[in-house]
C-alpha cells in the first residue's frame, strides 16, 4: 500500500521535474483560447456594469461629436482574427492547411485594407455634401496646420509586416524561404529607417526656416517592392520543392537519397566506395525512416516488440529533423538526435512493449507516422 502510494508520488513529481515538452507545446493553442475566452468574458462584464447610457425603445444611433470621424461598425477585425487563427492552425497541422491559412490571412487583411481605404476616401465627399461636420481636411487642403509636422501616410508598416510573415514562414519550413525572409526583412526595415530619417530631417529643417518643405500627400503604391517579393517568394518555393536540381528540398533524380556524409552507426565513410572498391551503402537499421519536403516518406513502420532495435533515419534535406517516439498516452519513450541533412543517423531504440506508437519530428510536429511494435 505504502509502496504504491510512493510510486504514485514519484510518477507525479516526474511529470513536473521532467515535463513532456512536446505535450506542453501542444497545449499552447489551448492556453491562448482560454485567454481569449477570459478576455471576452471580461469585456462583456465591463459593458454590463458600465454607467447608464442613452437607452430607448429602439436602438439609438450613435452620433460622433463635431470634428470627429467615427467609422461605422465592421467585421474586418473579426475576419482578420479568424485568418490569423487559420494561419497558426496551419503552422501546427502543416501540409495544405498551412497554405490555406496563409491565403485566409491575406484575403482577410486585404478586405480590411480595402474597407479602411474606402472609408478614408469617403470622408471628403460626406463633408462636402454638408451631411456632417468637416472631420478631416479635404483633398484640396490636405496639409497639416502651421507649426505641426504630420508625416505623410506610408506603406512601410505593411511591407515590413509582409516581410515578417515570410520570415516566420521560413523559420518553420527552412531552406530558401528562410533566405528570402531574411532578405525581405532587412530590405523593408532599411527602407522604413530611410523614410523615418528623411521625415526627421524635414522637421528639423522646418524649425530653422519656419517652412515645412515636405509636401506629404498619398504615397505611390509599392508595386515594385511587392513584385520583387513575389518573384523571390515564387523562386524560393520552386527551389524548395525539388523541381530544380539546385533546390534544397530535392535529393537526386528518381527520388532516391543522395550519398550521406558524416554517417553514424558504423557505416562506411565519405569516400563513396568501400576499401575493397565496391560502392558504399547507407547505414541500415531494423527500421527505415526517411524525411523529405518537411514530411516523413513512411506513414507506417513495423518494429520488433520487447527487444531493442535500431532506426536508420535518412534526412534528405538541409532542414533539421529527428525521430521521436511517443506512446498511446502521448508520453515520449524515445527522442533521437536532431540533425541537418542530407545525412543518415542510426538510432538505438530501447525495447518497447507490443502496441502502436506515434513517431514524430520534434522540430516539425506536423511530421508524424505510426510505429507498430509486435
Amino acid at each position: 500500500m505504502l509502496e504504491d502510494l510512493w510510486d504514485a508520488i514519484i510518477d507525479f513529481t516526474t511529470t513536473i521535474v521532467v515535463p513532456d515538452w512536446g505535450a506542453l507545446i501542444a497545449l499552447i493553442p489551448v492556453g491562448l483560447a482560454a485567454l481569449v475566452a477570459l478576455f471576452l468574458l471580461w469585456t462583456g462584464w465591463r459593458f454590463a456594469t458600465a454607467a447608464p447610457t442613452r437607452r430607448g425603445v429602439r436602438r439609438v444611433e450613435p452620433v460622433a461629436p463635431p470634428g470627429v470621424h467615427m467609422p461605422g461598425p465592421s467585421f474586418a477585425p473579426i475576419l482578420a482574427a479568424l485568418g490569423t487563427f487559420l494561419l497558426f492552425f496551419g503552422l501546427l497541422a502543416g501540409g495544405i492547411a498551412l497554405w490555406l491559412g496563409v491565403a485566409a490571412l491575406v484575403v482577410t487583411l486585404l478586405y480590411w485594407g480595402r474597407e479602411a481605404i474606402r472609408d478614408y476616401e469617403h470622408i471628403p465627399d460626406v463633408a462636402a455634401s454638408g451631411e456632417t461636420a468637416l472631420m478631416l481636411p479635404t483633398a484640396a487642403i490636405r496639409r497639416p496646420p502651421p507649426g505641426v509636422h504630420l508625416p505623410p501616410p506610408s506603406f512601410r508598416p505593411l511591407l515590413v509586416s509582409i516581410a515578417m510573415t515570410i520570415l516566420v514562414l521560413g523559420l518553420v519550413t527552412g531552406g530558401w524561404i528562410l533566405v528570402v525572409g531574411v532578405v525581405a526583412i532587412v530590405a523593408t526595415g532599411l527602407g522604413w529607417l530611410r523614410d523615418a530619417r528623411r521625415e526627421y530631417v524635414d522637421a528639423e529643417r522646418a524649425d530653422l526656416t519656419g517652412h515645412l518643405e515636405s509636401s506629404g500627400g498619398n504615397p505611390p503604391w509599392p508595386t515594385g517592392t511587392l513584385a520583387v517579393l513575389g518573384v523571390l517568394m515564387a523562386a524560393a518555393v520552386l527551389l524548395s520543392s525539388g523541381i530544380l536540381p539546385i533546390g534544397g528540398g530535392a535529393g537526386t533524380d528518381g527520388g532516391e537519397a543522395p550519398a550521406p556524409s558524416g554517417q553514424a552507426g558504423g557505416g562506411p565513410g565519405e569516400g563513396g566506395e568501400e576499401p575493397g572498391g565496391g560502392p558504399s551503402e547507407a547505414p541500415r537499421g531494423d527500421v527505415q525512416i526517411s524525411a523529405e519536403n518537411i514530411a516523413f516518406l513512411e506513414s507506417a513502420v513495423d518494429a520488433p516488440a520487447d527487444t531493442p532495435f535500431t532506426i536508420a533515419f535518412d534526412n534528405r534535406e538541409n532542414v533539421p529533423h529527428n525521430v521521436a517516439i511517443r506512446g498511446g498516452s502521448g508520453a515520449e519513450v524515445f527522442n533521437g538526435e536532431i540533425f541537418n541533412g542530407p545525412a543518415v543517423r542510426v538510432y538505438d531504440v530501447p525495447a518497447l512493449p507490443a502496441g502502436s506508437y506515434t513517431f514524430i519530428c520534434s522540430v516539425h510536429p506536423n511530421m508524424t507516422g505510426t510505429l507498430t511494435a509486435g
